[in-house]
């Protein structure tokens, strides 16, 4: 009895030492087409699942990048499940090309079925063929392009511009005297939120729903530790309950103004946006739904829960940040002010986002921004083996992971990517990073000024593999373009329209400005405390 309790004890770390053994000589072996290792383990057939459970995915991730960061690619199990970390983006690139020459999933139906509880009945409409599938594949793929494009994204852009500069202008700041609001993150988070739902479900969901911001972001709060293709065992987040209270508001709006045959006024001689329906991209897209057999009122108000998700997961916190990071350095407000209100007319109110999008510092300071403060998960399932270069090599079936937040912080690849890139640490917002000379500065004199204060050209050449990791698949459900819009015009409004400033000084000064996160993948923190003083700005027409 001693004995069989002796080896009970001795066998987990008898596990752990041959385990980590086979790793390391996995990881020295000079073969080529290897595949990656499994991580030291304690128990066979289980591998990871016990920490993965106990610690949840975003933690246990973090710990596995910081201690066997040079080891990767490496191999992480929970029972059957296979979870390939890769930290190259060269290794991600070839995932990607891998997934685009098999028939791409045009959704995640785990991801669909779980956070934005799409019944099964949805899932297997979707998986079948003809008719349904061919309707889903328009509503995913052309409505973006019809209504989130060219001169439509332009009319959706004017409809945020305008709530966005009419909710502010309501708050009753001065011209002369400063309103300091002490948590800036609470306050700019609604009334960003507001303004997004309004642009596309308008205004009718608001008022019936008086909860709904409230709601949404508890369910986005319950949601952001959601990993694709992880056990719901393993989850140390409960969602059910903020998902389907989001799900009883969205369904009695799509009851309230949604139903019957004829809901949807998409001519060309109805408005772009309604206060009851939403924007016609809204209409359309609900439209085609409710006209596939199979699909129900749950079904649609699924759809239109990622709708809205996708929306605010990519424009409030990125806007956020991209304004507190200006407001951070004296000069960059007057800078991209100044560069932002040629493309402005105050006696029309109007923006032309197009134009001011264009502007190269505007460029790579969204750019640098998501590098900065995006923690994606990427996860992809192989349908077929996957040779990532001449070392290494993934089987097919594998979920092959990379963290967003882990690759803005390669030193090594960014520099082999383009070594201007590192000329400043990783870790400081830097947007000129993504700046280079015009062609047409004659002197090296002339370029080291023109880079110094923030001039020259955008260009992200030869960095396109480093942002393979940095938007999910929610993201093309809007579109890049559009919700780029919106956030290029969430910082015109307030630079043009308002003065503000950071109070304290060690957010100034990046003393709170959240470093590497001790989580893998989520929101990364905000600061409940950040102060900003905010006032009118007197536009001379």
């Amino acid at each position: 009895m001693l004995l069989f309790l002796s080896s009970f004890i001795l066998f987990p770390f008898l596990t752990y030492y041959v385990s980590t053994l086979l790793f390391y000589r996995q990881v020295n072996s000079k073969a080529s087409r290897k595949t990656p290792p499994i991580v030291p383990y304690l128990f066979p057939g289980i591998f990871h699942a016990f920490s993965l459970a106990y610690e949840g995915p975003q933690k246990y991730f973090a710990s596995l990048l910081k201690d066997y960061a040079t080891s990767a690619p490496f191999a992480v199990k929970a029972g059957l499940q296979n979870f390939v970390v890769l930290r190259d983006p060269r290794h991600v690139e070839q995932v990607v090309l891998a997934s685009r020459r098999a028939v791409p999933d045009m959704i995640d139906m785990h991801k669909y079925e779980q956070i934005f509880g799409c019944p099964r009945s949805f899932i297997n409409v979707y998986a079948s063929d003809g008719g349904p599938k061919e309707a889903i594949q328009y509503a995913y793929k052309d409505l973006p392009k019809k209504y989130l494009t060219g001169t439509a994204l332009a009319n959706m852009t004017d409809v945020y511009v305008s709530s966005l500069s009419r909710s502010l202008n309501d708050k009753m700041f001065q011209f002369k005297f400063w309103t300091q609001i002490e948590d800036f993150w609470s306050f700019f988070q609604q009334v960003i939120t507001r303004c997004t739902v309004e642009a596309l479900f308008g205004t009718a969901i608001l008022k019936d729903h008086r909860t709904l911001l409230k709601d949404y972001w508890a369910y986005d709060e319950a949601v952001t530790g959601f990993m694709p293709g992880m056990s719901r065992l393993l989850m140390t987040t409960t969602y059910e309950a903020p998902r389907d209270k989001m799900l009883q508001a969205i369904e009695k709006w799509l009851r309230n103004h949604h139903s019957g045959s004829e809901f949807a006024k998409i001519g060309e001689e109805d408005p772009v946006w309604d206060a009851d329906k939403g924007a016609k991209f809204i209409q359309e897209r609900d439209d085609v739904f409710a006209k596939v057999e199979g699909i129900d009122t749950r079904a649609r108000a699924a759809e239109m829960l990622s709708i809205m998700h996708s929306l605010n997961s990519s424009v409030v916190p990125s806007s956020f940040w991209t304004l507190i990071e200006v407001l951070r350095e004296e000069s960059f407000p007057k800078r991209l002010t100044s560069e932002i209100v040629q493309h402005h007319s105050p006696n029309l109110a109007e923006y032309d986002i197009t134009s001011i999008n264009s502007i190269p510092l505007m460029q790579a300071v969204q750019r640098e921004t998501q590098r900065l403060h995006t923690a994606n998960c990427f996860v992809q399932t192989l349908r077929s083996d996957c040779q990532l270069d001449a070392a290494w090599s993934a089987p097919k079936g594998s979920s092959m992971v990379a963290f967003s937040h882990d690759v803005a912080m390669n030193t090594q690849a960014w520099a082999k990517a383009r070594p201007r890139t590192v000329e400043k640490p990783l870790d400081q917002f830097w947007p000129e990073r993504f700046l280079v000379p015009d062609r047409t500065t004659s002197n090296k004199q002339s370029q080291r000024r023109s880079e110094k204060s923030g001039a020259g050209r955008f260009s992200s050449e030869g960095l396109e593999h480093m942002f393979s990791t940095f938007e999910d698949d929610q993201t093309a459900i809007l579109g890049a373009d559009f919700v780029r819009a919106l956030q290029t015009a969430t910082l015109a409004v307030f630079l043009i329209e308002f003065e503000l400033q950071l109070c304290e000084i060690e957010v100034r000064e990046g003393e709170e400005v959240p470093s590497v996160p001790q989580l893998a993948f989520g929101r990364l923190g905000f600061h409940e405390n950040m102060a900003v003083r905010i006032r009118k700005r007197s536009i001379k027409t």
